[in-house]
C-alpha cells in the first residue's frame, strides 16, 4: 500500500510498538526519530489486527496532534490520505480484518477535526467534504462489530459516532447539516439486524447531544423518534425473526440511553414525551 510520505524504509510492526512505546513513556521525543518514516509505518499499521499496536499506533497519532508534536502542514496530510487512502480500505467487506483500518481512520479524522476545532487550520471546504465522506461511509459499512475475539476493538459505528460529535462541534459545518448527520447515524443504528452490545448506543447518543446543546434539530429528531415504531414494522416485513429482534433491541437501547441523556435539559420535556411514547409502542 502506497503511504504518506513515500519513504523508502520499511517499520516492521513489532519494531514500530517498540519505538512508539519508548515515545509514549518519554524515553524518546519525535526529535529523535524520522518523523516521516514514522507517520509512514503508523499509517501503514493504524488498522494492524494486533491490538497492542492498532492501540499504540491511535495513542501516538492522539499524543503528537493534541499536544503539537505535529505541524499543521503534516496534520492536513495526514487528513488527505486518511480520507482518500484508508476510510473506504475494503468498505462493504464484513468479518475480515480490513474493519480496523475503517474504525480506526474515523477516530485518527475525529482528533484532526477536534485539533482543527481548537486551533483553526483547516478550510470550511475541506470540514465539507469530510463530512461528505463520513456520512457515505456510514452508509456503506457493514462489519459492525464490537469487541472482535483475540483482535480486540473494532468498534466501527461508536468510532463514526466519535467523528460525528466532533464535526457537529466544528463552527465550519454549516447548523443546517447537523440533523444530516445525526440522522444517517441514527438510521443505522436502527436499521443494523445486528446486536449492538459493547455500548455503541451512549456513543451514538453523545454525537445527538451535541447536537442539541447547539438548539439544533430538535423537531428533527423528534419526528425521527416518532417515526421508529413504523420503521420497525416495515423491517419486521422484510426480515428473519431473528434479525428483527436485533433491530427492536437496538431501537429500544437507542432510545433509552436518549431519554437519560436529556434528563436533565428542560429544553428537552417534549422530547423525552416523544421517546416515552414511541417506547410505548414498540
Amino acid at each position: 500500500m502506497a503511504t504518506l510520505f513515500q519513504s523508502n524504509t520499511i517499520v516492521e510492526g513489532t519494531e514500530l510498538l517498540a519505538l512508539l512505546t519508548s515515545i509514549n513513556n518519554k524515553e524518546k521525543t519525535w526529535e529523535d526519530v524520522d518523523q516521516e518514516v514514522v507517520l509512514d509505518a503508523m499509517i501503514l499499521h493504524i488498522g494492524s489486527p494486533n491490538s497492542d499496536l492498532r492501540e499504540m499506533v491511535y495513542r501516538s497519532f492522539y499524543m503528537s496532534i493534541i499536544h503539537d508534536q505535529l505541524n499543521s502542514q503534516t496534520i492536513k496530510k495526514l487528513l488527505d490520505y486518511s480520507v482518500k487512502h484508508l476510510l473506504f480500505k475494503g468498505i462493504g467487506e464484513s468479518g475480515t480484518d480490513s474493519v480496523f483500518t475503517r474504525a480506526f481512520t474515523t477516530i485518527l479524522i475525529a482528533v484532526i477535526i477536534h485539533k482543527d476545532i481548537e486551533v483553526d487550520f483547516l478550510p470550511k471546504e475541506k470540514l465539507t467534504e469530510v463530512k461528505n465522506n463520513i456520512k457515505k461511509y456510514i452508509e456503506l459499512e457493514r462489519d459492525v462489530r464490537g469487541y472482535v475475539p483475540v483482535k480486540g476493538w473494532a468498534h466501527s459505528i461508536a468510532h463514526v459516532a466519535d467523528t460525528c460529535e466532533e464535526l457537529i462541534k466544528s463552527e465550519k459545518i454549516d447548523e443546517d447539516e447537523y440533523f444530516s448527520i445525526v440522522e444517517i447515524l441514527l438510521k443505522k443504528y436502527c436499521t443494523t439486524p445486528t446486536g449492538f452490545l459493547h455500548g455503541e448506543d451512549d456513543r451514538v447518543v453523545t454525537a445527538v447531544l451535541a447536537m442539541l446543546k447547539k438548539e439544533v434539530g430538535l423537531e428533527e429528531l423528534k419526528q425521527f423518534i416518532e417515526d421508529i415504531p413504523a420503521l420497525l414494522k416495515s423491517q419486521k416485513e422484510e426480515l428473519s425473526s431473528e434479525k428483527y429482534w436485533f433491530v427492536m433491541a437496538n431501537c429500544v437501547s437507542l432510545l433509552k440511553s436518549l431519554f437519560i441523556g436529556v434528563s436533565d435539559d428542560p429544553l428537552c420535556v417534549s422530547l423525552k414525551q416523544t421517546i416515552r411514547k414511541s417506547l410505548s409502542q414498540i
